[in-house]
């Protein structure tokens, strides 16, 4: 099962960081998972494809679902009987509302092996990050969830910054709309963090991945120390030199925060009864 999982990243609020999260962490631990297969990744959405940045990785093969046909229901169901890992990115607003109700009525929901709920620290992703969970429960009250508490600043500190997911840990302001309140026991602690960080901007900018960044082994210094015709063009000095920041940063952004990511994913899909 695990080899062609199918991984839903769903939010109602636009701007949470639903595309950020499916390619760097979904589609890498889909990758590993599938051996290395090339994940289908699959954008629900009519106004925005984020995928597009990334041309360059060899990590996913982009598709486009369109959400405005009356055959929704029948293109959902059929990828997700597809025997290939898949990463399904969900648009907000009205398209969330839209595609759950194609995956409830197609019946493709019961093909899901997990749903990635993404949430920043403000109040009113609080909110909707509950309505998507019970959305989602009611649809299917055994479908794993796992909440991405995302762009954190500083996880040693992480109860503080998504008061909104925890409740008040200073015991000042009630916690009537903490996020956990909301839970089944089960899923109390089924969320996983993700650092705010340059390297995803930059990784996009070179179309890849950070998890593809990271795992080459690029020397970048040697070429800038040995190459004379570099030593003599500036530009060039400073474009490797950058390559170089980016890679190291890259590989330190990797271990510190994606990986414990990624291992989450992998180990909730693979106790997956």
């Amino acid at each position: 099962m695990s080899r062609n999982a199918k991984v839903l990243c769903v939010s109602t609020k636009g701007g949470v960081g639903k595309s950020t999260i499916s390619i760097q962490l979904i589609v890498p631990a889909l990758f590993e998972l599938a051996q290395h297969q090339k994940v289908s990744l699959y954008e629900c959405d009519d106004e925005n494809s984020d995928s597009l940045s990334y041309g360059a990785s060899q990590l996913l093969s982009r598709n486009l679902v369109r959400v405005d046909t009356p055959f929704l229901r029948d293109d959902l169901l059929e990828l997700v009987l597809k025997e290939q890992p898949t990463c399904i990115d969900i648009g907000g607003n009205k398209s969330t509302t839209i595609v759950l109700d194609a995956l409830d009525t197609s019946g493709a929901i019961h093909f899901i092996d997990l749903a990635l709920i993404p949430i920043l620290d403000g109040e009113q992703d609080g909110l909707n990050a509950i309505d998507v969970y019970q959305r989602l429960k009611l649809l299917r009250p055994e479908l794993p969830i796992l909440f991405v508490l995302n762009r954190a600043k500083d996880s040693r500190y992480i109860e503080h910054q998504f008061e909104n997911f925890f409740g008040d840990v200073r015991g000042i302001f009630q916690n009537i709309n903490a996020v956990q309140n909301y839970l089944i026991d089960e899923d109390a602690n089924a969320y996983l963090t993700l650092d705010d960080n340059e390297m995803i901007k930059y990784s996009r900018r070179f179309g890849l991945t950070v998890y593809e960044i990271a795992s080459q082994e690029r020397d970048f210094i040697s070429r800038l120390k040995t190459d004379g015709t570099i030593q003599g063009d500036l530009n060039e000095a400073k474009i490797l030199s950058f390559k170089h920041f980016v890679e190291r940063e890259c590989k330190n952004y990797l271990h510190r925060s994606l990986l414990p990511a990624i291992q989450k994913i992998q180990s909730t899909i693979r106790n997956l009864p």
